[in-house]
């Protein structure tokens, strides 16, 4: 073999055989938190809530970038795609399942292409009902429900969304059937559930609670897992008999593929900033539920989510 050859396979052979070379440890370098929405709404207030303590906790600087459009689905698409290495990471709420399950030419699935970080906080949602309708519990409202079938419109803020699925729940539970009716928002959804063209919804608790309170709109029920502290008297829809219960999220998010031991600093720091006393009365101050940050519990919410959203829109 010619020596100059010789030399070259040498050389290559002793490449292929040095370790390479260590990445610097995480992390070395600004982050992003993308926020898929305008700024101002809750999953921004959220974002910057974490933004500014995770900055201090990791010693590196920390931003938001607000990258609103298409339901939330351009700001999450821009996270997927980014490189899994920790430095871009997503605040999102649970709707963007709602989204990407509704969209039909747009190849996004969140199950694959999101790794859950962090679950930071919950919306508690409520049963209301237009107070002309003669039911003050579940039950009540499922007997009439019954005697009426198809005569109930129940109004929902996505084709497919939590409401949109406790809504089909109630229909099951009573075997007769309702009108659904989707709107843009709660503010329209309201207008007409206060004039009776609509007659129930399960909206957000700190929407739809001052209207209780106010004597607008009836509360039955919770769809919550458990009570909710400030309403003690308020059963919730499994206590009543209606297999449902849901949390919407707003939760952080980091491209798949991402490095475990990345996810596991996030997770630690982020869990740290949510046991600050001040964090924690922050985040009830904006009427949600204060949530633990585990990672693995925040994967199963989403899948089970994901799974309920696209049965509902196979109805």
């Amino acid at each position: 073999m010619p020596l100059r050859r010789f030399v070259l396979v040498l050389t290559l052979l002793l490449c292929a055989a040095m370790p390479g070379r260590a990445q610097p440890a995480f992390p070395s370098q600004p982050v992003t938190i993308v926020v898929p929405y305008a700024a101002g709404g809750i999953t921004d207030t959220l974002a910057r809530l974490v933004a500014e303590r995770l900055s201090a906790r990791l010693g590196v600087a920390v931003v938001v970038d607000n990258r609103g459009g298409a339901g939330g689905l351009i700001g999450a698409q821009l996270v997927a795609r980014a490189k899994p290495d920790g430095y871009t990471l997503l605040m999102h709420s649970s709707a963007i399942l709602v989204v990407a399950a509704n969209m039909k030419d747009v190849r996004f699935e969140p199950m694959k292409e999101l790794e859950p970080v962090a679950f930071i906080a919950g919306l508690p949602s409520v049963l209301v009902i237009n107070p002309t309708i003669p039911a003050t519990n579940v039950a009540e409202l499922l007997a009439y429900l019954r005697a009426n079938p198809g005569k109930l419109n129940c109004g929902n803020v996505g084709e497919g969304g939590g409401d949109h699925q406790g809504c089909m729940a109630l229909e099951q539970a009573a075997g007769a059937r309702m009108e659904h009716l989707s709107y843009r928002g709660l503010p329209p959804l309201d207008l007409d559930l206060l004039a009776g063209v609509i007659q129930l919804n399960i909206g957000s608790a700190a929407v739809q609670m001052p209207l209780v309170r106010e004597g607008k709109l009836r509360v039955l029920a919770t769809a919550m897992a458990r009570r909710l502290p400030d309403l003690p008297d308020v059963p919730t829809l499994l206590e009543s008999g209606v297999p449902y219960d849901a949390l919407a999220s707003n939760a952080l998010f980091a491209p798949a593929g991402t490095p475990p031991a990345v996810i596991a600093r996030l997770n630690t720091e982020v869990a740290a900033i949510l046991a600050e006393p001040a964090v924690r009365a922050r985040i009830e101050g904006l009427g949600l539920l204060y949530g633990p940050a585990d990672a693995a519990a925040l994967g199963a919410m989403f899948q089970r989510d994901w799974d309920r959203a696209q049965a509902a829109l196979k109805r």
